[in-house]
């Protein structure tokens, strides 16, 4: 028997990857079988479906307590509790198609960390939990390991935002751009593998937005939970009373997949609206340019001179000018670069003429 074994080791036909297993994106396995996620249909476990992952509960039945929590939370807002389905449907899945980070926000006592947990919880193997200073700007490069434990997860939840904190967007970028990923598992060698994983984070408060470009505004939704429990209804068994429905919520999940393969995300207009603000709050540059500057197809402005305003104004408003470097980035997104001789600027936008107008730095 153990020739067999080492004949069969030895052999490549019989090698697997770890690529090779959990590859079908719209493959889901239950307790009770295998979830085709197009149709929602489950079908008898089959070896060749070579799946190593598998949720902790059966889709099948339904969860009466869940919608009276959800319905609760939401203010009974039934566009933002569907669209939260959707949400749900999609995470199930391998796929990272949107290209979306998921925030959801409110100041507590209002289910958002009961919604996150009890879905990882449900979800099994298939979620995984990440600390929220993964997603944060740091100094220096956070440790590859953090990575490596993502993959093959679907649902990736983070929690508990601190105050002051700015997103690592170009990170984001990077994990919600469903290209290929290197990490590395401590003290091994570095890998590559494609994300299947979807982010959601949850917190009190909003980390901060250093750089609104429209690769960040495709990518957020800001999910608001901001209807606050009172303190007589809030119930401390709660999370154990909805896992007892633990097989019907991810029945309800696998249809919010449906429809979300028949609708796509379609946030709500409570969840646009709060994006927006989001995003004109956190929109420094774009108050700047409110401000002290009128946009002209005809006109030119030098960066230096453009950096100059910015800087006066931003140390004026209680924000960090950042660099030059950091602010023509800003800019890119808006207007389009010029470079003739030595100067460097943007065309489209012109200083008021009673803006802080500052000197051209170096000169």
């Amino acid at each position: 028997m153990s020739s067999v074994e080492r004949l069969a080791r030895s052999d490549p036909r019989h090698a697997r990857g770890p690529d090779d297993w959990d590859r079908d994106p719209w493959l889901l396995n239950t307790p009770n079988g295998s979830v085709d996620l197009r149709t929602g249909l489950a079908s008898t476990p089959n070896p060749a479906d070579e799946v190593t992952k598998i949720t902790r509960a059966a889709s099948r039945g339904d969860c009466p307590a869940w919608r009276i929590f959800l319905d609760k939370v939401t203010g009974e807002n039934v566009e933002l509790q569907t669209y939260l389905q959707r949400v749900a449907g999609y995470c199930l899945t391998g796929l990272t198609s949107e290209h979306a980070l998921f925030f959801l926000y409110g100041t507590g006592a209002n289910g958002k960390s009961v919604f996150t947990s009890t879905l990882d919880v449900i979800f099994g193997d298939y979620a995984e939990v990440a600390p929220i200073e993964m997603l944060m700007s740091s100094s220096g490069d956070r440790h590859p390991t953090e990575l490596a434990k993502l993959r093959g997860a679907r649902f990736v939840t983070a929690v508990e935002t601190e105050r002051d904190r700015a997103w690592a967007e170009s990170k984001l970028k990077v994990l919600t751009g469903g290209d290929r990923i290197t990490a590395r598992f401590m003290g091994r060698d570095f890998f590559d593998f494609t994300p299947q994983f979807k982010i959601v984070a949850a917190g009190n408060h909003k980390p901060v937005i250093k750089t609104v470009d429209e690769a960040m505004r495709r990518r957020l939704h800001l999910i608001p939970f901001t209807v606050t429990i009172p303190p007589a209804e809030r119930d401390p068994d709660l999370s154990a009373k909805l896992l007892r429905e633990a097989d019907g919520i991810l029945a309800w999940a696998v249809e919010g997949c449906l429809a979300w393969q028949r609708d796509g995300l379609c946030p709500p207009e409570i969840v646009r609206r709060a994006t927006d603000e989001y995003f004109e709050t956190e929109d420094a540059i774009g108050r700047w340019l409110d401000e002290t500057c009128d946009l002209d197809l005809a006109a030119r402005e030098s960066s230096s001179t453009l950096y100059g305003s910015w800087r006066n104004w931003a140390e004026g408003n209680g924000e960090s000018p950042g660099s030059m470097k950091s602010f023509a980035s800003g800019l890119a997104g808006r207007f389009t670069p010029y470079r003739r001789s030595r100067e460097r600027g943007f065309l489209g936008l012109r200083l008021r003429p009673n803006s802080d107008r500052q000197p051209e730095l170096g000169r």
